[in-house]
């Protein structure tokens, strides 16, 4: 089972980003079956390319998930947790929004997915890039865990 696989579970620090993650997924796959039946944008090279780009941006946003889950079951660095958690959710956030994009471009469709109140990404990277430029240390997760 892999951060891609995994169940939901609501009400964790992590929920969000396996949510937008499964999201993209869904939509990646339901964008790559409408292209496949159009003939000729199968062998477009931007089609081609943009593929890849959307392939990769979700198997970054996997790996961030699954870093972040390694962290909060094995780390005992609250700071590290406490950076993870946005930098997955970012990833997530990223790829879906991106899919979603390409769905829209490729195949003149979008899929309307539910929205959610969370806090503003650009919220969290201040708190990735204050942490990593000033050391200054994100407030800890772990009450909530």
């Amino acid at each position: 089972m892999n951060a891609l696989t995994q169940p939901i579970v609501a009400g964790q620090p992590l929920a969000k980003s396996q949510h937008d993650l499964h999201n993209a997924r869904s939509l990646l796959d339901a964008t790559l079956r409408f292209v496949r039946q159009q003939a000729q944008a199968t062998d477009d090279p931007f089609v081609i390319s943009r593929f890849g780009d959307l392939h990769i941006r979700i198997e970054v946003a996997a790996a961030l998930l699954e870093r972040a889950e390694n962290f909060l079951n094995s780390v005992d660095d609250d700071t590290e947790i406490s950076v993870a958690i946005p930098e997955s959710h970012l990833a997530s956030a990223d790829a879906l929004n991106v899919v979603s994009n390409a769905e829209f471009e490729l195949t003149g469709q979008r899929t309307v997915l539910p929205g959610s109140l969370h806090d503003p990404l650009r919220w969290k990277l201040h708190l990735i890039g204050n942490f990593r430029l000033n050391g200054i240390h994100p407030p800890s997760v772990r009450s909530a865990v």
